[in-house]
């Protein structure tokens, strides 16, 4: 046996025979894994001292199987470790076992292992507030909020910190009834606590949360005022000011806290991205330059600083920090997919095409194909887009219709509706079933003029989906406008509207039915409403015709220049002025 496993060995068997309860374990290991952002505020001075726990005496088998634990993790098998400890917690009911058991599974984010770990430990040890607070923040993960305070709430009576702003940002994901109700239990408490910062800070959260803003920034304003400026209530305050549409201050605010706390990454990190938002990148690259100083191996920060440098118009700095995002595991679609976006914008396509084609399954795949393909026709290369298509359908199949559909939606809009035709043709024919590329084939059909395809195409999703909105209103509207089926064009578009309501495009084609009707007011009540929600030239274009025929003709002028500015080459929007003001002069 080698040396330096006896010497393991014998500094394992020194710890393990004083019962687990005084384990050194590695710093990574100690604290919750449920921490709040920055540092917490100075914790309270512990009123109840931890249990000393009496030396346990273990069998064999345990005791050899904790040594290989401990062996595990100095070779940084946590894995290991972790169930080893589990199983022999489990088996002996130590509590110092739990507890170490406990502590491995939040280092290694294993939620269900730190669960089972944390109620084996309050079991086994009832009474001691660092079991009760491992079991809160379990229960805080799982969403149990309510119960989880009134865990927090036994200790903070003992005298141990309560993550009590853990708790709140995880209200995030809650309802408002449920933060509504969280609030009032922090009320509660902060009378028994009137000066226990982190339960002022949640409240502060939670009423963030409910956008009660004004109510919030009162809180924190409060909380810094009594408690001094520290990293949680400073970033809250950040937050708060911001979105008040306060940002000068918030700039302001953040710049000095940055140099107060120049180690807070948050801090900075909300401070680069206000910067962003008042328009000073160079100020912003700076500070994320800074934080990946600090962090060299963090893939936000290093993503953050890249598209800054990349909008700042520094493509050189861009790409070096994609490049060092790129090596990071798991982050090289991202890193590749940004890095043809920043070689597309230097119109090196041949560039752009490497980075792109780097791009595997994952969120960026699509993106970046998509992008691919239009980068190479508008370069003029659309042969090698076809090829680079055909390639990706035999070698990724299961998204062969997307990039079916990818090559169809270019060559429409080269107005290639033939070889458009012919590419759906194809593709249906190897997916007759797929949804979208009917519903793309019909819209095809519209533009050759051959209705009966596009009703043919659309009957075909409706009878296999039957509230498909965007198909019933693609059908009804089309009736509605190129038709005289207006009552049947009327029950679909009604349906589509009953089922997205809030869909502009759908209450666009409710106001051309009603005025295809000849019911004006009607059709003004919708359009005008969908030209709120999405400010679209053929939206402009219904709505000033509608304004034109009721009479208002200077509200329907006023509607098209401003659409015209917005989108100068809009075919829809030049035919329908002409039409009308053709019509006038007859």
């Amino acid at each position: 046996m080698s040396r330096k496993l006896l010497q393991l060995m014998g500094v394992a068997a020194t710890v393990l025979l004083a019962g687990c309860a005084g384990m050194n374990i590695p710093n990574s290991l100690q604290g919750l894994s449920g921490s709040q952002p920055e540092k917490s505020p100075k914790a309270v001075e512990h009123r109840v001292e931890k249990a000393e726990l009496p030396p346990a005496s273990f069998e064999p088998d345990t005791f050899y199987d904790l040594l290989v634990a401990e062996m595990a993790a100095y070779e940084q098998r946590y894995d290991l470790t972790l169930g080893n400890y589990l199983q022999q917690a489990h088996k002996t009911e130590d509590p110092g076992l739990a507890e170490r058991a406990y502590q491995v599974a939040t280092f290694l984010n294993a939620r269900q292992a730190a669960r089972d770990a944390s109620q084996l430990w309050v079991r086994i040890d009832p009474e001691n507030p660092a079991a009760i607070r491992a079991q809160a923040v379990e229960q805080i993960w799982e969403g149990k909020l309510i119960l989880a305070l009134g865990q927090l709430e036994k200790v903070q009576t003992a005298g141990l910190e309560a993550p009590f702003m853990f708790l709140a940002i995880q209200a995030g994901g809650a309802t408002d009834e449920v933060r509504d109700q969280l609030l009032g239990e922090y009320d509660r408490l902060l009378k028994q606590y009137p000066s226990e910062q982190t339960l002022e800070i949640g409240r502060a959260m939670l009423l963030h949360q409910l956008g009660k803003l004004n109510q919030a920034l009162a809180q924190i304003n409060k909380t810094i005022r009594e408690h001094g400026e520290e990293p949680p209530s400073l970033l809250l305050k950040g937050r708060l000011l911001a979105e008040l549409d306060r940002l000068d201050e918030a700039v302001a605010m953040l710049s000095v806290a940055v140099k107060k706390f120049p180690e807070a990454p948050r801090l900075r990190l909300l401070y680069g991205r206000q910067l962003v938002k008042q328009g000073d990148l160079t100020g912003a690259q700076r500070q994320f330059e800074i934080l990946v100083e600090q962090q060299p191996r963090n893939p936000e920060l290093l993503l953050s600083v890249a598209l800054v440098a990349m909008e700042n118009g520094m493509p050189g700095e861009a790409g070096l920090y994609f490049h060092r995002l790129s090596k990071i595991p798991g982050r090289g679609n991202v890193a590749n997919y940004y890095l043809g976006r920043l070689a597309e914008q230097m119109e090196d396509w041949r560039e752009g095409r490497k980075s792109y084609l780097k791009v595997k399954s994952g969120k960026q795949f699509i993106p970046a194909y998509a992008s691919l393909v239009r980068m190479l026709s508008d370069h003029d290369q659309w042969e090698m887009a076809q090829h680079d298509l055909q390639n990706a359908r035999e070698q990724y199949p299961d998204y062969a219709p997307q990039f079916y559909m990818m090559e169809g939606e270019v060559l429409l809009e080269q107005r290639g509706y033939d070889e458009a035709a012919k590419v759906y043709d194809k593709a249906l024919e190897e997916f007759p079933d797929n949804v979208n590329l009917l519903y793309s084939r019909a819209m095809l059909a519209e533009k050759l003029d051959d209705l009966a395809r596009l009703e043919v195409e659309l009957n075909r999703i409706l009878k296999k989906d039957p509230d498909n909105a965007a198909a019933l209103n693609a059908l009804g509207y089309t009736l509605a406008d190129r038709t005289d089926r207006i009552q049947e064009a009327r029950k679909l578009v009604s349906r589509a509207y009953e089922l997205k309501p809030e869909d502009p495009a759908i209450i666009d084609s409710m106001g051309w039915v009603e005025y295809r009707l000849g019911n004006y007011k009607e059709s003004l009540r919708y359009l005008r409403k969908a030209y709120e929600l999405f400010d679209d030239a053929e939206v402009a274009a219904h709505l000033g015709e509608v304004l034109w025929v009721s009479g208002d003709r200077e509200e329907a002028m006023k509607v098209w220049d401003a659409a015209v500015e917005r989108q100068p080459d809009s075919e829809v929007l030049k035919s329908t002025i002409e039409r009308l003001k053709a019509a006038e002069k007859e």
